[in-house]
């Protein structure tokens, strides 16, 4: 079949080329899920559309056709994605003459057909570019890049380049001299070739034409490969491949999750060797990249090809030969100790202790707490009590004076809407102002919105500003899609947000984890809580309900048995509890329940209500501390407090026999 017909052939088609989305009217998209449960409208045709056989995903904003989808899916050309398509349909192709699959679009080109919204295809220009590749050896032979390999991995060169991105801005770029490296049509980096460059030329020396995408990708799916670095530069890849080794390159090191999604889509059954810059960037990258690699259970190991030069090009300009034996150790190093700590000291443990020392400046804005405290690091933070304790609203609180501090924070609510808590923070404001004035959050929610109210909102609003996000995860929420959405968040910020999940226990089991006991279902999202947390080095708080048998004793490990591996997984926990429990009558075992049960009643009616937290855990300091706080349960305010005397003395008369 020849290859029109094939391509209108494939368009018709298209749905038998993946799974059907749970309503039956399309596909689940294969770059976001769209489709796989029960509300999600997946990939459709789109009535819209200017190209025929055009797709739709109202989810991730997908937009082409069928070779389109595959294109981005499995990071290759169009041809490439004409092949798997009739491969996996079969249909047979005619023979057609193009170059092996090193190369990059030394072919003719697909006529563009995208939609107004699809990325540019830059097919025709690269062909020119290509073309004239002859007018950049000198500038690859002072890299070390041979013809051969600038020509097979579809180089090309640019005399008088001109940022196309500018010129259709409007903008008047003066022109200069480019290589030109391809990874996609949608994509390529203009490299400056000049040696002698100004500070502002400096500046623009390397260009992207499209969003950045990773270089020589479709080498981590050939199945005659089994060791791919990874670097960051297109060059440093060139590099490694003018040497005999594979490479892929980033081309930026924010798009280490972008190769971790696409390996999450279709994995390597190659060794990852890890080659990043030692930098602050390549630092991160590397930290993203191994977090998400052990996630998706990919074999990786980190690897120093560059001994003292600063890339791998330099390290081949400079002495190929010491180069090409560094790159042989890495080899072996792959299929040896992938894991040792000679490889974490030089490559890791000096990024992860800056990263720790950063998080000591970072408070939780309650004074008493860090005092004591001494920060707020990066890990698995637990908050629990029994009901009515207010341990939805001190962490909420908490949230609200992060974000006024200037942190980021995402508080994903499994039971209260974004109404509820965003009109408790400006109940709670107005009694922050004066408390003989101050409203409830109920009258806000009716209504009442007198003109102190309304200016409580707007400095509230503009106190916390664009940080802080609140998620209404209700009773679908679970463990999955926080994850996806804060790795989303971090991708696309680039900012690392302090998260709160409320609550444990009514989040629901991850598709793959249902049929699980509640206790199992805990458990393991709270091992995923703490993977995230260790993987994008967050600080992420949940919040936890304790056993009812424990509603009379004072908060401890007990208190958590039935709520899964809390003790063992978080890394802090704290407890909230009214500060009677330290008296005589909850330490009597001989006292009547109905006394205790009326003196929790009589506590609970105080208004403040007296709070005591105490430290039950704590990997970053100090623990067995307790803070004293005053609930002011109809302003939702938690305010440092004191603790009640009359406790303590029993408190220590407990201990000590009341001889002191």
């Amino acid at each position: 079949m020849d290859r029109e017909q094939a391509k209108n052939e494939i368009r018709s088609r298209w749905k038998e080329l993946y799974s059907a989305d749970k309503k039956g009217k399309g596909i689940v998209c294969p770059l976001c899920g769209n489709g796989s449960g029960k509300d999600g409208d997946g990939i459709r045709e789109n009535p819209k559309s200017r190209i025929r056989g055009g797709l739709i995903c109202f989810k991730c904003g997908f937009k082409g056709d069928v070779f389109d989808l595959i294109q981005q899916e499995q990071g290759v050309t169009f041809h490439e994605s004409l092949k798997i398509a009739a491969e996996s349909l079969g249909i047979v192709l005619d023979s057609y003459q193009e170059q092996s699959d090193t190369g990059i679009l030394n072919h003719a080109p697909e006529p563009a057909r995208p939609p107004q919204s699809a990325p540019i295809d830059y097919t025709e220009e690269l062909r020119q570019y290509q073309a004239q590749l002859q007018g950049a050896i000198p500038y690859l032979q002072a890299r070390g890049i041979s013809f051969e390999t600038a020509s097979a991995y579809g180089l090309g060169y640019a005399p008088e380049w001109r940022s196309p991105t500018a010129l259709r801005s409007g903008k008047n770029p003066p022109s200069s001299p480019r290589l030109i490296v391809p990874t996609c049509q949608h994509h390529y980096i203009a490299r400056d070739t000049r040696i002698e460059l100004t500070p502002n030329q400096a500046k623009f020396s390397k260009m992207n034409e499209g969003t950045p995408e990773i270089f020589n990708q479709s080498v981590l799916y050939d199945r005659n490969k089994d060791k791919v670095f990874v670097v960051e530069g297109a060059i440093d890849a060139l590099s490694l491949i003018e040497c005999g080794a594979d490479a892929i390159a980033l081309n930026s090191t924010s798009n280490a999750e972008r190769l971790i999604e696409r390996l999450q889509e279709r994995p390597t059954r190659s060794i990852l060797l890890l080659a990043l810059d030692n930098d602050d960037g390549g630092r991160k990258a590397l930290k993203t990249l191994t977090a998400g690699l052990q996630r998706l259970n990919i074999s990786y190991v980190t690897v120093d090809i560059c001994g003292r030069y600063k890339d791998p090009n330099e390290a081949l300009t400079s002495d190929k030969s010491s180069f090409i034996g560094l790159i042989n150790q890495a080899k072996i190093q792959a299929t040896a100790k992938p894991d040792s700590v000679e490889s974490y000291i030089d490559l890791l443990m000096g990024g992860e202790i800056e990263e720790f020392q950063a998080a000591k400046e970072r408070r939780t804005g309650f004074s008493n707490l860090d005092a004591e405290s001494g920060g707020l690091y990066a890990g698995l933070y637990c908050v629990a009590a029994t009901s009515s304790l207010g341990k939805t609203t001190f962490c909420h609180q908490m949230a609200d004076q992060l974000a006024m501090m200037g942190e980021d924070v995402i508080f994903f609510s499994m039971e209260q809407s974004r109404l509820e808590l965003v009109s408790k923070s400006i109940a709670r404001m107005t009694a922050q102002q004066n408390m003989a004035s101050a409203v409830t959050s109920l009258s806000i929610r009716k209504g009442y919105l007198p003109s102190y109210v309304q200016k409580a909102a707007l400095e509230y609003r503009n106190a916390v500003s664009d940080r802080l996000s609140i998620v209404e995860g209700n009773f679908n929420c679970n463990i999955s899609f926080i994850g996806n959405y804060v790795r989303q968040y971090v991708q696309r910020t680039g900012c690392k947000p302090v998260v709160f999940v409320d609550y444990l226990q009514i989040l629901q089991p991850s598709d793959e984890n249902k049929g699980q006991s509640t206790k199992e279902t805990v458990d393991s999202t709270v091992t995923e809580l703490k993977r995230i947390s260790r993987e994008l080095n967050l600080t992420i708080f949940v919040i936890s309900s304790v056993n009812r048998m424990n509603y009379l004793t004072p908060i401890d490990f007990e208190s958590l048995k039935e709520s899964g591996g809390i003790e063992y997984t978080c890394d802090v926990i704290y407890g909230l509890q009214l500060q009677c429990l330290n008296s005589d009558l909850f330490s009597n075992q001989m006292a009547k329940i109905k006394e205790k049960r009326k003196k929790i009643r009589e506590e609970k009616a105080r208004n403040p209500r007296k709070i005591e937290l105490v430290c039950l855990k704590n990997r970053y300091g100090i623990a067995n501390f307790s803070c004293y706080f005053d609930y002011y349960p109809a302003n939702d305010l938690f305010v440092a407090g004191s603790p009640e005397q009359d406790y303590i003395s029993d408190e220590i008369d407990n201990v000590t026999g009341g001889k002191i």
